[in-house]
């Protein structure tokens, strides 16, 4: 229970943030974020409507839809609790800024970035997402059979596209800033530098949980032979490497399987073959290196 109740004030403080970022900084600067709360802010310039609305309404058939993609119950209502939050409060936020904290774009994108990427860090940390983006890129790639991350900067990228059309390309421009920077900061948030995770995972119900990670994630997963140091009982031990998007499925997935495994997520530094970066890109040219020591001759 105290577990619970510190993963939803987690979560409440986390979406709180994120819509003190959009309400001070994004929207009255005419910036979005991607995803369905980017889709909003532009509705909400060219048809007078209420962001919070209808980003709750545009995320909701996309939990429904989304809903074997991302781990359970567990995941689909705390990201409906997020969402909910977001949309309730983002509007009346929104409405006590009578003057902008600043006028300028890139300043709204740098600081927008930065709040956004706290808050979305602590939601992340609880077990959770805001919906929109993450979902679609998740339906996507089951249907292009397509990288989660490529997928998701594509549909990030279209949101920002309609941006540049609707406001023009500067502000589609700053509006990347702001991305960038939420992203890294929200590396900085959950503790790691890297994009992606590497979990550990041991549990009495380890083939479901291979098996679920391997068909609802689609990640690979290695099964290592492990043996307890106090009991001396053998048991195998799952490792993966998943993107930073996917641990709160991953958390989800976990405990709807197996309450009481044992599951250790860390960042992973450096992610090289199937699946993430090839190998074969990040071996460095010596050609370069003897053209510049033959250069300096």
């Amino acid at each position: 229970m105290r577990n619970l109740v510190r993963d939803y004030v987690m979560l409440v403080v986390g979406t709180l943030i994120m819509s003190a970022g959009f309400a001070y900084f994004l929207i009255p600067a005419k910036l979005t974020s991607g995803g369905v709360s980017g889709l909003a802010i532009v509705m909400h310039y060219e048809w007078g409507l209420p962001i919070g609305p209808v980003t709750f309404v545009l995320n909701v058939p996309l939990l429904v839809a989304g809903y074997r993609f991302l781990g359970g119950l567990r995941f689909t209502v705390r990201t409906l609790v997020s969402v909910a939050i977001f949309s309730a409060v983002v509007d009346p936020m929104a409405h006590l800024v009578r003057l902008p904290l600043t006028h300028d774009a890139f300043l709204a994108s740098l600081y927008g970035g930065v709040t956004i990427g706290i808050g979305l860090g602590l939601v992340f940390g609880c077990g959770a997402t805001t919906g929109g983006t993450t979902i679609i890129a998740r339906l996507l790639q089951n249907a292009l059979h397509g990288r989660l991350g490529m997928i998701e900067v594509a549909v990030d990228g279209v949101v920002v596209a309609i941006t540049g059309l609707a406001f023009g390309p500067e502000l589609a421009l700053y509006s990347l800033v702001g991305l960038f920077v939420s992203g890294k900061t929200i590396d900085w948030a959950i503790e790691g530098s890297s994009g992606e995770r590497l979990a550990l995972i041991v549990s009495e119900a380890s083939d479901e949980i291979c098996g679920r990670i391997t068909h609802d994630l689609e990640r690979g997963v290695t099964v290592l032979e492990g043996r307890g140091g106090y009991t001396g009982v053998g048991r195998p031990v799952l490792m993966c490497v998943i993107a930073r998007a996917e641990e709160p499925m991953l958390r989800s997935l976990v405990h709807t399987a197996d309450p009481l495994a044992f599951m250790v997520v860390s960042a992973a530094s450096t992610v090289l073959g199937e699946g993430f970066t090839p190998l074969s890109s990040a071996i460095p040219s010596r050609r370069p290196l003897l053209d510049l020591v033959r250069g300096r001759r």
